[in-house]
């Protein structure tokens, strides 16, 4: 997932993520006690402005580290809370209590908790209604992520305005910057479903081409647009230049992630599908192999079992389609 600026307003970060954060004992239950520092920021939030914007970008800086993409559910249950604390003391219109919306809407649709996303970005666009087609940031955000779950519900034609309207606003206020390439990349999700995967690939090297400047060609993200790009690639039927592409999100994604991450495991699908098509039965072999283990190895979760049983098999469907349910959004 990547960070978008909303404000100048600075942000300070605890000395210790632990202070933000549910504890380990809690992330079962969201409801139940939190760590004692937390809730001293939370009580503080509750009665102060100042205390609550404080706690409202400390969360969002806080919800993009290591430790919180590992723990979404007790991240989201952090961030809901904070979100609805802030509201009620600064007020839905306030940056901060917006920009907290947005951020906790991009992890819901990280966890595929659509409606609720949806929910979180409309009460930003509907604060801010008198300036909805203004030129804020916040606004920007808002669209973009409305757009995204829009198209999840394949509403695509209230999705691409969404989407185009956030774009032109971000690279207007941004240019190159994290924000937009995520708006290209959902554009590009958008027009990929459709089956129209020229479009869908000139979004995709767009926020490539932008990550790799502004994060580093060795960044998780960069891994994502390469992957996205590799597989649109390989639905176009430019093999060759879908197996670069894949190759590289491989590697950055073994070095960055893990080999047993579950991003490795999908680059690995990927790369054995393309490998299989050029006629490398061998490395197909090895590759899909290594894929199915990695999903076996987290079978608690439904989609990673069925992942594994598709990564053993190649697909019979023909043309586009069968790159589907390769293709990943979310970083």
């Amino acid at each position: 997932m990547t960070t978008d600026t909303m404000t100048e307003t600075p942000v300070l970060m605890p000395d210790n993520y632990a202070d933000l954060r549910v504890s380990s004992d809690d992330a079962q239950s969201p409801n139940a006690a939190m760590t004692t520092p937390l809730e001293a920021l939370l009580a503080q939030a509750s009665t102060s402005s100042a205390a609550a914007a404080d706690l409202a970008y400390r969360c969002i800086r806080a919800a993009e580290t290591p430790q919180a993409q590992a723990d979404l559910n007790a991240t989201i249950a952090l961030l809901a809370r904070a979100a609805d604390i802030c509201a009620r003391t600064l007020g839905e219109s306030h940056p901060a209590a917006g920009a907290l919306r947005c951020h906790l809407g991009d992890l819901l649709l990280t966890k595929r908790q659509v409606e609720e996303a949806r929910q979180q970005y409309e009460i930003v666009l509907a604060a801010h209604r008198p300036s909805v087609f203004g030129d804020s940031a916040l606004i920007a955000h808002a669209l973009s992520g409305l757009g995204d779950a829009l198209r999840a519900d394949r509403k695509y034609t209230a999705a691409l305005i969404c989407l185009r309207r956030a774009l032109r606003r971000q690279s207007e206020l941004h240019g190159a910057h994290p924000a937009t390439a995520q708006t290209h990349t959902r554009l590009g999700a958008l027009w990929f479903e459709q089956g129209r995967y020229d479009q869908a690939r000139i979004h995709f090297q767009e926020a490539l081409a932008i990550r790799e400047a502004t994060l580093g060609p060795r960044d998780p993200a960069t891994a994502q647009s390469l992957h996205n790009l590799g597989v649109t690639l390989a639905a176009l039927g430019d093999l060759r230049s879908a197996r670069v592409c894949l190759a590289q999100a491989l590697a950055i994604r073994e070095d960055r992630l893990g080999r047993a991450h579950l991003a490795t495991a999908q680059s690995l699908e990927a790369l054995s599908r393309v490998l299989a098509d050029l006629g490398d039965d061998e490395s197909a072999q090895y590759c899909r192999e290594r894929a199915a283990a990695l999903y076996r190895a987290q079978a608690s979760d439904q989609r990673t079992i069925r992942a594994a049983a598709a990564a053993k098999r190649q697909p019979q469907q023909r043309g586009g389609a069968r790159w589907m349910h390769l293709f990943r959004r979310n970083v």
